[in-house]
């Protein structure tokens, strides 16, 4: 059993998340425990050679792709947890993402999948506490911080309402005629709200604001992955319902919707906090989307699209905690918001162009390509005019 992946990943990273805890009082050994913590958990899930744990009747298994996805989950939170050593983000902020994993992957890994909505509620109020801490340090003032509270929340608020709606997709997926809206159409429900698409997307970017820069690459790039992973072996037990014509034209304009606000806000940002959660929410809706591609394609672009937005949000938040205006931080700022936007020579084009090269397969595909690629030229713009904001502003400042 202690060889065994699926007790490494509901066990190790609880008791990693508990010590850092425990080691509150000195930061930076809640830093250094976090790290070695997250080390160790990925060597050991490197070398374990089960892949399943009976518990209580039930069963969870781990597939070689969840495998990978957690090594490289753990790796990201080690990075993370090294870059704690210099900025810390809270005290509670990290341990709880940590902790986190284990509900996550409990919620991938368990038969039937009905029973991992459940986990999922479990892993959403772990990351609504990391995230209320991390906006607590971040935040400037009391009143500030009570607001970047419950906005942290609003995640664990888009969870519970998905929960009986997974549950009612779980009920419906044994007895199809019991409603006639149909298993596929309660399954897009649940995606748009887990997601943050259209309608569901208000606590995206307050969310994302008021997080803080060394939170943001877990919170919207790490543990959406394993949400969309969650969402994609439903699909794979029951691929019919991806060409449920529900399915696809309400994920199709919930993601186009999100996609073109995202650009049309970052082209309207009053800073720069404001365009970066504005280009995440056009990737959100892009992230949608892939919920749209077949079988292997889906999964292999949905892994590149959020590789690409946690990279793009750690470097920009990397440079964002340097010092301001200093050509490394502005370029490393820079960077992660054309990554976010997907463009060529970026950690973020490989997911964005197997996209827009998957959609012309799909109903409306071509619609959905021109209103993308409109979105994406939205938010290049905002990203041209924070660069000329910078440019005047460095050359107003030169003697």
């Amino acid at each position: 059993m202690m060889n065994s992946g699926p007790f490494l990943l509901i066990i190790g990273p609880l008791l990693g998340g508990l010590t850092a805890v425990l080691l509150q009082r000195w930061a930076r050994l809640t830093a250094v425990s976090g790290a070695v913590a997250s080390g160790a958990l990925w060597l050991a899930l490197r070398l374990s050679s089960g892949s399943q744990w009976p518990l209580f009747g039930v069963s969870f298994v781990l597939t070689d792709e969840g495998r990978a996805l957690f090594q490289g989950l753990l790796l990201l939170l080690g990075l993370l947890f090294v870059l704690a050593l210099r900025w810390p983000p809270g005290r509670h902020a990290l341990p709880a993402c940590l902790a986190a994993v284990s509900p996550l992957a409990a919620m991938v890994m368990v038969r039937p999948l009905t029973l991992g909505a459940l986990f999922l509620v479990l892993a959403a109020v772990l990351l609504a506490v990391g995230a209320a801490n991390g906006a607590a340090v971040a935040a400037a003032n009391g009143a500030a911080g009570v607001r970047s509270a419950m906005a942290a929340w609003r995640y664990l608020m888009m969870a519970l309402l998905a929960l009986p709606m997974l549950l009612l997709v779980g009920w419906l997926a044994d007895a199809p005629g019991a409603l006639p809206l149909g298993a596929a159409r309660v399954l897009a429900v649940a995606s748009i709200i887990l997601v943050g698409g259209f309608p569901f997307m208000l606590w995206v970017r307050p969310t994302a604001r008021q997080a803080g820069p060394l939170l943001r690459p877990f919170l919207f790039g790490g543990a959406p992955l394993v949400v969309m992973a969650f969402l994609f072996s439903w699909l794979q037990v029951r691929p019919d319902w991806q060409a449920d014509p529900g399915f696809q034209t309400w994920l199709r304009w919930s993601g186009l919707m999100t996609a073109v606000l995202g650009g049309l806000l970052a082209a309207t940002a009053a800073d720069w906090d404001d365009l970066l959660v504005s280009l995440l929410l056009l990737d959100v809706g892009a992230g949608l989307l892939v919920l749209l591609l077949p079988g292997a394609l889906g999964w292999q672009t949905a892994v590149s699209i959020h590789v690409g937005r946690a990279a793009g949000l750690l470097l920009a938040g990397v440079g964002r905690l340097g010092v301001w205006r200093r050509p490394l931080a502005v370029g490393l700022m820079a960077y992660g918001c054309l990554t976010l936007l997907g463009l060529p020579l970026t950690l973020g084009f490989n997911g964005r162009w197997a996209l827009l090269a998957g959609l012309p397969g799909q109903n409306g595909g071509g619609v959905a390509v021109g209103l993308l690629l409109l979105a994406q030229a939205a938010g290049l713009w905002g990203v041209a005019h924070w660069a000329w904001r910078i440019g005047r502003s460095a050359d107003s400042s030169a003697p």
